[in-house]
């Protein structure tokens, strides 16, 4: 089968949803599939070895962002364009990632999304032209519906089937000011016409998706995004002695270290636990990292506190097995939580908000404890039941790596979406309807 994989970029910082595509990719590829991946906007952040087989760079974010600025780059010549389409180039301004506030870029958003009436049309226009202009695909993969300005026109041109992953993308738009919001929304809804089959990675993210689009539940099929558990294992105990608490995630206000922050000084201070908290991500939000640090420095506990700055795999894998638990306070409606799975997967017992995905994930592994959303007295608790039970921290730990491996594992992730395109190509049922 030939499958085409579209897939927007996140330049040089780790992105959940770079993870489990790039697991997905490489378990299609395993199966003997030919895939192609084409990113937009900026390069993929590809973790591991294997070398994946990736166009070049379509819908460069730099001539996105001159298209929608400035009309004269809308009929720019192609070697123009090309100077911005630079890989080089895009990686290099990728290195100055900030945190991408869904309230700056509502024109874009919509523009975007409005396909071959949009402001980037020409990227459009050069996208299908590669299509194409290459060996007809069987399938074409969205990484998420805010691609689906592109989803019309592949049906239009290809006559192929469209598959297009949810990956939170909801959450991105409703933070977004009026009008832009709802003009975002009503063209979701019209391009998902356009596209055969969703797939979401939970029970309760599909439901919410199916009102939100305005699609039949039936169109959207649940498969678990996939780890690779076998990167993750763990050779032996957790380290107990000094007990270390496990952050791994960007940094920046949604993802709620501060709440965290608030759990370990009340712990450490308060009760007087001997403890420490280690923390690897990069910054988005250096004001808000800063003021973590201060609360650290003013409660005299930077001699208990290590920063792992961005991690490659290797050093995600390292930082999780020196820890004694894992914390996920985001204060997102996570739909993967990949951060959560990859720390399941090494053995670690997880504390996590009582929302988004979070809850499936601990009640299917039975590997971790719930917490209210932005409690963090409630989340100094549950980390001082792992303190107080060892075993109830192993048993944590254990259960939640065999649950991941059971019902996470990137090769079932795979098997569940082949089966799917066969369904789709092999017995031609192109439209659910």
């Amino acid at each position: 089968m030939r499958i085409i994989h579209i897939a927007a970029g996140a330049g040089s910082m780790y992105c959940g949803a770079c993870a489990r595509d790039i697991n997905l990719i490489r378990g299609l590829l395993a199966r003997g599939h030919d895939v192609e991946v084409i990113p937009l906007y900026t390069p993929l952040r590809i973790e591991g070895d294997d070398a994946l087989p990736v166009t070049r760079i379509f819908y460069s974010g730099i001539n996105v962002f001159l298209q929608q600025a400035l009309a004269l780059f809308r009929i720019t010549p192609a070697f123009l364009d090309r100077l911005f389409e630079s890989q080089a180039l895009l990686k290099w301004v990728s290195r100055f990632a900030i945190e991408t506030r869904a309230e700056g870029l509502g024109p874009m958003t919509v523009s975007v999304l409005a396909g071959k009436d949009g402001r980037q049309r020409k990227e459009l226009a050069k996208l299908l032209a590669y299509l194409e202009h290459s060996a007809r695909p069987d399938v074409v993969t969205l990484t998420n519906s805010m691609l689906s300005g592109i989803a019309p026109e592949v049906q239009a041109r290809l006559h192929v089937p469209v598959v297009c992953m949810l990956q939170g993308e909801d959450t991105f738009v409703e933070a977004m000011p009026e009008p832009h919001r709802s003009q975002a929304r009503e063209l979701m809804q019209r391009n998902a016409c356009a596209i055969d089959l969703f797939i979401s990675p939970g029970e309760a993210y599909a439901a919410r998706m199916a009102a939100y689009l305005d699609v039949p539940a039936e169109r959207i099929r649940v498969i678990r995004a996939g780890v690779d558990t076998a990167a993750f294992r763990r050779e032996g105990t957790r380290p107990t002695a000094p007990f270390v608490i496990g952050y791994l995630s960007v940094i920046t206000p949604s993802k709620g270290l501060d709440v965290l922050v608030d759990a370990f000084i009340y712990l450490a201070k308060v009760e007087q636990r001997d403890l420490q908290l280690h923390v690897a991500g990069k910054v988005l939000n250096e004001e808000y990292w800063q003021a973590q640090l201060r609360r650290i420095a003013e409660a005299q506990l930077l001699e208990r506190f290590v920063y792992y700055d961005e991690v490659d795999l290797a050093g995600k894998i390292d930082f999780l097995h020196r820890c004694s638990a894992f914390a996920f306070p985001t204060r997102l409606p996570e739909s993967r939580a990949m951060a959560a799975l990859e720390a399941l997967a090494a053995g670690l017992p997880l504390i996590a908000p009582d929302a988004g995905v979070l809850p499936e994930i601990v009640h299917q592994t039975d590997g971790g404890l719930l917490f209210p959303q932005g409690d963090a007295r409630a989340l100094a608790r549950e980390i001082a039941r792992l303190v107080d039970d060892p075993q109830l921290a192993d048993a944590l730990g254990r259960q939640g790596a065999a649950g991941v491996a059971r019902d996470y594992a990137a090769s079932r992730m795979a098997e569940e979406t082949l089966a799917l395109y066969e369904r789709l190509v092999v017995l031609s049922e192109p439209r659910f309807t």
